[in-house]
């Protein structure tokens, strides 16, 4: 009598095994579709504007930086950009208002000539004046920071006068923008 319910008992636990291994498992869900970051999709433009108004553009990876000098873009003595400087950074602008995915950080910098105090403000108003024009083109002024480094991280000697030039310029440095799920916060 036991070996037949014990028959019986594994009998029915064979069946019922074999009828849960027969129900379909559902699809995986559909794998999210790649997100071509912004810069990816409009470097060869941003190349194209850098190279007909002598502006530099670095590119590594999904960054890049558009550098712009201030000689020939704003005026000699003061922050204000010139009408040249203007019309090439309104097409940045153009470019930039589709950046919604992107953080655009724009910087200024100077040379070591005079106080560090008055090299301090002079880039952060010549980024400010940079920032202004963008966001006049319809650039959100939640994708922007502002930065201002002065006479700090300089590109050349600022012994030579084509060094101090070199140094003084504005960046718009163009990045995706960090997703808040992906950002571990502190415990």
């Amino acid at each position: 009598m036991k070996l037949l319910s014990a028959i019986s008992l594994g009998s029915v636990l064979l069946l019922l095994t074999a009828c849960s291994s027969t129900k379909a498992t559902p699809p995986p869900p559909p794998a999210p579709k790649p997100v071509t970051p912004w810069t990816h999709l409009h470097l060869d433009e941003l190349r194209a504007i850098a190279a007909e108004e002598r502006y530099e553009l670095e590119h590594e990876g999904d960054n890049v930086r558009l550098i712009i000098p201030v000689n020939g873009n704003f005026h000699p003595k003061r922050t204000l950009l010139l009408p040249s400087g203007l019309v090439p950074l309104s097409r940045v602008a153009k470019l930039l208002r589709g950046a919604t995915d992107s953080h655009i950080q724009v910087t200024g910098y100077s040379d070591s000539v005079g106080d560090d105090t008055i090299n301090q403000r002079l880039s952060l108003e010549r980024a400010q004046a940079v920032a202004s024009v963008l966001q006049l083109g319809g650039v959100s002024r939640n994708n922007m920071e502002l930065i201002s480094l002065g006479e700090a991280d300089p590109r050349a000697d600022n012994a030579t006068a084509a060094g101090r030039e070199q140094n003084r310029r504005v960046v718009i440095n163009i990045a995706p923008r960090i997703p808040a799920s992906s950002v571990a916060l502190a415990p």
